[in-house]
């Protein structure tokens, strides 16, 4: 006894693909589906090649064994997210703890500013959402990323601020290029709601740098809403919080050759299917407004409400926030359950319920009008 997990159960052969697929033989007391998926690792370190079905040998990557299969007859990887579906009854177990743990629950704002206010709906995914894990070693070389202690497949808070930061700018700062009081008064309330932007060094570069390039003029005039040459560097009002995805699947590319119109290497990667479901939650607090007068806050906040209704309806149905989001990955449907989402402003709003962007929207006008 080594008392080294991936030691003890090192694959050695395609029988112990097999058996590790099923459960079965010496990998009977492995339950946990996410642990079986990494032991498929130890099958780098076997040379020979498998026989094949009707057992001729040496015909078989091991490699390829264990992310696919053979032919028809599915096992590894293919077998335990695709085929079998063992993977999607493991993400129930996990989402059930995540929520007995109070990890996956509503967003508590009572204690919280007056004016802060909480945005929780259910997503169902319309396109597949692809992602990439920093995991060191994996059987394929495009695993979807998921929670380090849990296995279960999510959007970070931080994939969601990105996406939501740069959909913004799309929409809001792209087509006031040309008018540089304009551009640097929504370039400071994007750095209030997301933070100062990453790259704000005395030589701008990433982020900060796109944006002066975009318009040049802009920089003196947003230095002057700081007050000061140098930018300070700010939290920003907003705080996400990351989806944990129900469903898992694998899907494979194949390029083919431009004369033999045959594929050779086929690219497998996990993905988050389309049909699948989530909670989305944001949470703002207006700390940077409390010292203002009552007028000037409420005008304040519900401005940033709308704006950024306007950014996460834009992002969630037309740009996407999932990696090939151009190719139209990782957008939702327009429709969830009305009873299971909340707009909540603390000491304003109390809990009101929409069932789609539109439903949102026009809460958020009515606010405007009757305050």
């Amino acid at each position: 006894m080594s008392y080294d997990f991936f030691v003890d159960f090192c694959i050695e052969s395609k029988e112990d693909v097999n058996n590790l697929t099923q459960g079965s033989g010496r990998y009977t007391e492995i339950r946990d589906v996410l642990s079986r998926i990494l032991l498929l690792n130890t099958v780098f370190g076997i040379q020979e090649k498998f026989p094949d079905k009707i057992g001729r040998p040496n015909k078989l990557d091991p490699k390829v064994y264990a992310k696919v299969g053979e032919g028809d007859y599915p096992s590894g990887l293919k077998a335990l997210i695709h085929s079998n579906g063992n993977y999607n009854d493991y993400l129930r177990c996990k989402l059930s703890e995540l929520n007995l743990l109070g990890i996956n629950m509503p967003v508590e704002i009572a204690n919280l500013p007056k004016w802060s206010w909480v945005i929780e709906f259910p997503i169902t995914l319309r396109k597949p959402f692809i992602s990439k894990d920093d995991v060191p070693l994996y059987i394929i070389e495009n695993p979807v990323r998921k929670d380090k202690v849990f296995g279960v497949p999510f959007t970070s808070a931080m994939a969601w601020k990105g996406n939501l930061r740069w959909t913004m700018m799309k929409i809001f700062l792209e087509k006031e290029t040309k008018d540089p009081e304009k551009f640097a008064e929504i370039r400071y309330q994007h750095i209030l709601l997301f933070g100062t932007e990453k790259g704000m060094e005395e030589i701008a570069k990433g982020w900060t740098k796109y944006l002066d390039d975009l318009c040049p003029e802009a920089k003196s005039k947003l230095k002057e809403r700081f007050g000061s040459e140098d930018f300070p560097s700010l939290t920003g009002m907003l705080y996400f919080y990351p989806t944990f995805w129900d469903r898992i699947d694998m899907e494979v590319i194949n390029p083919h050759d431009r004369e033999t119109k045959t594929g050779k290497n086929p690219i497998y990667f996990e993905v988050v299917p389309a049909g699948s479901k989530g909670y989305f939650r944001l949470l703002y607090v207006p700390f940077y407004y409390l010292t203002k007068p009552f007028n000037e806050i409420k005008e304040l906040v519900l401005k940033d409400l709308q704006d950024i209704t306007s950014g996460l309806k834009e992002m969630m149905l037309t740009y996407g926030f999932s990696a090939k989001k151009s190719s139209g990955y990782g957008v939702v449907k327009d429709d969830w359950d009305k009873k299971t989402s909340r707009l909540v402003i603390n000491g304003i709003l109390d809990d009101r319920k929409f069932g789609n962007f539109e439903d949102l929207e026009n809460e958020i006008k009515k606010l405007r009008r009757n305050m």
